[in-house]
Order: structure tokens, then C-alpha cells, then sequence
């Protein structure tokens, strides 16, 4: 967004965006900071809505619950759907945010989920963003990571058409394989923009309702 004030001298630009984004960044790196002192590993899964970011967070818990103190914050416009699913897999503190119609988490709403979180027994932490390719990519949450589940049934071109979400991904995610063919999708495309976009990118392709591909996630992630 620009803002324009009129002044006497001529027109002057006021910079919300760099304000904004100095501000957010500011609150990120508190989060680092509180998620160090914590020793919590903590994890952005972003996408869009149906690409199945609380399936991959459902399946890591249950993987990860025997070794690990896990804990999931839950982010959605409205309803407590996303932390019910999750709930009963072994996390030992599922929290919902609902963020009243705002597109994305931000490091704000992040810090003040953790004031909820116990301060001991949790070192990992899966922070599912709004189901959205476009905000939650221009605002840092103060992770270790951010993973981008993207599925094959939002089509061939969905690399190229969210430029930004990916290029500040640290690991993909390609959801449904298992439907591709159903739905007239080359998974080969979707691979090689990632390959073009960000080379060396860690690409996994997964099916989070059957579990293949969790644990190449988890290995990724040094998760274990």
C-alpha cells in the first residue's frame, strides 16, 4: 500500500510498507528470541485453503508425539476445525487462532498464542498459517522454517502464479499426487518452476491421507 500527504513543499510518499514490515520483523525476532530461550523448534505450514497443511501437521504429530514434546497453533479466518483435527494425535497443546477475517498470521498472533503454550515440554512447535498463497508470504513469524504444501488439484501453473509465497518457502510440499492424473495435472511442470525459481529447493511429494512422503518431510526438516 502508498500513502501520499500534500504539504506545502509538494508531495510527500509516506513508506507504510517498509514501516510495516520493520514493525513485523521487530516482533518476529522476539518470537526467535522467546522460541530459543524455550529451545522450541518451531514451523510456518503454509498453502492454500484444501491443500492439506492440517493432514501433513495431523501426520507429523503422530510420527513425532512418542520422542517429542509437540505443540500446534492452529490458524484460520473463523471456526476451531483445524485444531479438532489434530486434537487426539499425541500434541500435548493444540491452539486455535482465529483471526476475525485478517488473510494471515502474523508474529503479533504468534506471540500471543505462546503466552498460551506451557513454558516447559514443548520443542517443537507446527504453526498452521491461513489457508492463503499471497499474504502469509510478505510476513515473517520468527521460525526455524516455513514449509509450503501445495496440491496437485490447484492446477499446473500454481508455482508461476504465487511467485512470492515460494520464494520465501524452505521446503515444499506437493499434496495429492495421487489425484494428478484425475485432474489433468503434469507434476512434472509444478517441479521444474520450483527448480527454475529457487534451485536446490527441497521438493517432497506427498499424499498426507495415506502418510507417504511424512517421512521425507520430517527427514528434511531434521525431525526425528
Amino acid at each position: 500500500m502508498r500513502l501520499f500527504e500534500a504539504t506545502e513543499e509538494g508531495t510527500v510518499e509516506i513508506k507504510i510498507d517498509e514501516d510495516i514490515r520493520a514493525r513485523q520483523e521487530e516482533l518476529a525476532e522476539r518470537n526467535r528470541e522467546l522460541f530459543r530461550e524455550r529451545g522450541i523448534r518451531a514451523f510456518d505450514i503454509a498453502g492454500s485453503v484444501g491443500a492439506g497443511k492440517t493432514s501433513l501437521i495431523a501426520g507429523m504429530v503422530e510420527r513425532l508425539s512418542d520422542k517429542h514434546g509437540v505443540g500446534v497453533i492452529a490458524g484460520d479466518v473463523a471456526t476451531t476445525r483445524d485444531a479438532e483435527q489434530v486434537t487426539g494425535k499425541g500434541a500435548r497443546k493444540v491452539l486455535q487462532i482465529n483471526t476475525g477475517g485478517m488473510c494471515r498470521l502474523d508474529a503479533r498472533l504468534v506471540c500471543r498464542a505462546l503466552e498460551q503454550m506451557p513454558e516447559s515440554g514443548i520443542d517443537v512447535l507446527f504453526i498452521e498459517n491461513v489457508g492463503n498463497l499471497i499474504c502469509p508470504s510478505y510476513f515473517s513469524l520468527g521460525v526455524e522454517a516455513r514449509v509450503v504444501v501445495v496440491s496437485a488439484s490447484e492446477g499446473t501453473h500454481v508455482i508461476e502464479k504465487h511467485p512470492a509465497m515460494f520464494e520465501s518457502a524452505d521446503l515444499v510440499a506437493l499434496n495429492k499426487i495421487d489425484i494428478a492424473e484425475a485432474v489433468q495435472v503434469d507434476l512434472s511442470q509444478p517441479v521444474a518452476d520450483l527448480a527454475a525459481m529457487r534451485p536446490g529447493l527441497k521438493v517432497v511429494k506427498t499424499n498426507c491421507l495415506t502418510g507417504d512422503g511424512i517421512d521425507e518431510v520430517l527427514g528434511a526438516l531434521r525431525l526425528g
